[in-house]
């Protein structure tokens, strides 16, 4: 075990705290860079790219956590990762037809390689956050809270939290009370997501989930490009707070008592 293994092991929520400031602060660094050198690219192009350069830091800091198992490790297996996490599914697709059928801009489509950006974009947002806050630092918090059920809870809790003040740091770009929506909603979600890692024991589900899911919340700005991803978080109202409450259902259907056993057995 290595110094900054056993450092993880010991501190683990200092520990956490550390890879949250490093990789905001990376992806923040690097999107100022790629901003810079490429000034006129397309946003989720250079978004794509900083996420892009983000994932090969998240498989760095997984190696570094000790955490190896986590890309390679099946767990239930992916199809009933994916059936535990049917309300992402279900609401995904969903939220791409509402929003499709109700968008009343001008409906130009972008060119493809354009859109292709986006959807690599959004693919790759799911794959750093998922590795970051599923594969180490939901990882960590079950090893240090155990897979009793007061410790499974606690890791869900508390890693979700973890997830959803990560996107503070978009008071930097997009006005304050969306921000603070966004957050509050990112924290149960990031829950739910956490439910349904423990539940397959497969990060590959909630990297296709998550993708799924912010792809189609920002499906029309991937078609037709009529605002950003800051823009959106702006338009955020505390109305939206109500889809926190599928979110805890979720939550409680996953967790209930006869199926904790099974995260143990796919958290191995």
């Amino acid at each position: 075990m290595s110094k900054i293994q056993a450092f993880a092991k010991e501190h683990t929520i200092t520990y956490c705290v550390m890879v949250e400031i490093l990789v905001l602060a990376a992806l923040t660094g690097i999107g100022m860079l790629l901003g810079m050198v490429f000034s006129a690219g397309d946003y989720y192009a250079l978004l794509g790219a900083q996420e892009a350069i983000g994932a090969v830091i998240a498989c760095g800091l997984i190696v570094l956590s000790g955490q190896k198992k986590v890309l390679t490790r099946r767990g239930a297996g992916f199809g009933r990762g994916l059936l535990a996490g049917m309300y992402f599914l279900v609401i995904s697709v969903y939220s791409i037809w509402v929003y499709l059928l109700a968008y009343e801009g001008e409906r130009t489509m972008r060119p493809w390689y354009l859109i292709a950006a986006y959807f690599l974009c959004m693919f790759f947002v799911g794959v750093v956050e998922e590795l970051v806050f599923r594969g180490v630092i939901a990882d960590l918090m079950l090893q240090k809270f155990g897979t009793s059920k007061s410790g499974i809870w606690k890791a869900v809790i508390v890693s979700g939290i973890f997830f959803g003040c990560a996107h503070l740091s978009n008071l930097f770009v997009s006005a304050p009370m969306g921000v603070l929506v966004q957050t509050i909603i990112a924290a149960m979600m990031g829950m739910a997501l956490v439910t349904i890692y423990y539940r397959s024991g497969c990060i590959w589900v909630t990297v296709a989930l998550h993708a799924l899911v912010d792809i189609a919340a920002g499906i029309t700005t991937g078609l037709y490009g009529n605002e950003t991803l800051a823009d959106s978080i702006s338009s955020y109202s505390p109305i939206q707070l109500v889809s926190v409450f599928p979110y805890l259902i979720v939550l409680l259907v996953l967790l209930r008592n006869k199926k904790l056993p099974e995260i143990e057995r796919n958290m191995k």
